[in-house]
């Protein structure tokens, strides 16, 4: 597994991933993925294997708040730890950009998401409803940094592997 910064010539990949990971009327347009990798205050990382994209997930920053704005993986991929590693260098990311605090959304019927976020020290702290369509309600994670790591560690040292 490699994990880049992703670049506009990713923009193929990333639109196969959203139809694999999400119903259509959830999905992230091309402008919509355009426009995270040209923001300043975004980070999109993606994890490629055999040359090809396999996971993706975009994290953003304002002020002392960060968010989880998207993580898919291909489905043939999934449960092997690509999700938990993203996550955890976006966190890390968040948290050196000065967050104090990192949140997102997750559809409530999404166990490997919620377990996935609660392994890496995320909280319920909401709930939405409809927030995906009606019927399709979100539940809003959070995670406050209160303790930095270590100089040379990161957050992915405290997972399991």
């Amino acid at each position: 597994m490699i994990v880049a910064t992703a670049k506009p010539d990713d923009l193929p990949a990333l639109l196969e991933l959203e139809e694999s990971g999400f119903d259509a009327p959830e999905r992230w347009s091309i402008g919509s993925w355009a426009s995270e990798l040209s923001s300043p205050d975004r980070l999109v990382l993606i994890s490629r294997d055999d040359d090809q994209v396999e996971a993706v997930a975009c994290f953003g920053v304002l002020d002392d708040t960060a968010e989880v704005l998207r993580v898919v993986v291909r489905p043939d991929r999934r449960e092997r730890g690509i999700a938990r590693r993203l996550v955890g260098l976006g966190m890390d990311w968040a948290d050196a950009a000065g967050a104090d605090r990192i949140l997102l959304e997750v559809r409530y019927d999404n166990d490997r998401g919620l377990s996935l976020y609660k392994a890496a020290g995320f909280t319920a702290i909401a709930r939405r409803s409809d927030y995906y369509g009606l019927g399709r309600h979100a539940i809003v994670m959070e995670c406050r940094f209160h303790r930095r790591p270590a100089p040379g560690l990161s957050r992915l040292s405290r997972w399991p592997a």
